[in-house]
């Protein structure tokens, strides 16, 4: 029997269908006209089985397939278009949290499942994203221009224009690699010497990830350590400054589920406890590393509005790689070297990191310079100065 049939009828069908064979029309009739399959009729009718539910069910009730529907739309409309990938693994985890049987191969939906999903929702369809150079000056005017005229008329038809009209309530984020031995660009020795080592104690490329996150009015929201660890140790908590962000994974990169920790636990009790106005606009790089349903449904519901940058454009339209990023990494080549000269040489633990970013941001993590990044993004934007952030409140 076909899907389309399985699908389409209703319990009212069934029950009208079963009434007339019991009036005497055939179930080769009763299948026809009230468009029931003949093997559930005559299961029903011999009493085979006693589910009042029509046809298989699917794992997804349909109002939660609308909402992972308009999840879909509503990340494309953003910037983010969700990939075959990021959908099968939301659906992974929105069965773990209904606590619902999982009856997936290894707890994850298959391409049968997938192309089920795609032909009960053909108003979502499959494309396939432009390859994009690598090269950054391949970004054109133009191109900058309609990300700019896109953003302004989705928040435009969302109503929410006043959010770019001040800056406490624009944000952007990224994260970072910050080198625990990061290398020096000049160091100064004996003249004549014509070949210098610098002894290290740490692998030269041994790193940890920083999230930064900074509003266009010069604030710095709390940052977030991650760690690459399967199970954290019971001792790395005590080492992070109050406040601040702490994730944990095996890469020690960002991944969905971290950053949906930071954006419920740490950035939005920090908006509230700052009586930020809602809702805000959280502009950041689409990588699918930050996107999840979970993410999404919670920022839909307490107004944060999640704004993907043009793709290869950081460069350009990030502040935080406009102005903030080289000064802190600058600083950050300082704080080690400092903290290498106190301490004899000795290696920077992964208990001594999460206080030697705090040093390193508190030295250049100025109102001014954040700023400065925000309105040298903002000046490529070809709108009128009401649209544009108001970074100088």
């Amino acid at each position: 029997m076909p899907a389309e049939m399985r699908v389409k009828y209703t319990k009212d069908q069934l029950s009208r269908a079963l009434e007339a064979i019991n009036n005497g029309m055939s179930v080769y009739k009763a299948s026809q006209t009230f468009n029931v399959p003949k093997t559930t009729l005559r299961d029903k009718r011999d009493g085979k089985y006693k589910n009042e539910k029509c046809g298989v069910q699917p794992v997804l009730s349909r109002d939660e397939e609308r909402t992972i529907v308009e999840w879909i739309v509503h990340l494309a409309a953003l910037g983010f278009p969700v990939t075959k990938s990021q959908l099968l693994e939301s659906v992974s985890n929105l069965v773990k949290n209904l606590q619902r049987p999982n009856p997936f191969k290894d707890g994850k939906p298959g391409n049968h499942w997938f192309q089920k999903f795609m032909d009960r929702h053909p108003e979502i369809s499959k494309r396939v994203s432009q390859n994009l150079t690598t090269s950054r000056s391949a970004v054109t005017e133009l191109a900058i221009e309609n990300w700019f005229r896109k953003v302004e008329e989705y928040f435009r038809s969302q109503n929410i224009m006043d959010i770019l009209e001040d800056g406490s309530r624009v944000f952007n984020c990224d994260e970072s690699a910050f080198f625990l031995c990061p290398k020096e660009k000049q160091v100064l020795v004996r003249r004549g010497t014509k070949l210098f080592y610098n002894r290290v104690a740490n692998d030269e490329k041994e790193c940890l990830t920083v999230l930064a996150n900074v509003s266009a009015d010069g604030s710095p929201a709390p940052p977030m350590v991650i760690f690459p660890y399967k199970r954290l140790p019971k001792f790395i908590p005590y080492t992070v400054p109050k406040g601040w962000g702490l994730g944990y994974t095996e890469s020690g990169w960002m991944n969905s589920e971290a950053f949906y920790e930071y954006v419920a636990n740490v950035f939005y009790p920090w908006l509230q406890n700052r009586d930020t106005k809602f809702p805000v606009a959280l502009f950041l790089d689409g990588h699918t590393s930050h996107i999840s349903l979970a993410l999404s449904e919670f920022c839909k519901e307490k107004g944060i509005v999640l704004v993907a940058l043009l793709p290869n454009s950081t460069h350009i339209l990030q502040p935080l790689d406009v102005a903030v990023f080289r000064p802190v990494k600058a600083t950050w080549r300082n704080v080690v070297n400092d903290f290498r000269f106190k301490n004899e040489g000795a290696k920077i633990r992964r208990s001594d990191f999460s206080n030697l970013v705090k040093a390193c941001f508190e030295k250049c993590l100025k109102q001014e310079t954040i700023k400065k990044g925000f309105e040298c993004c903002v000046a490529f934007s070809p709108l009128t100065p009401k649209v544009l952030i108001t970074v100088s409140s």
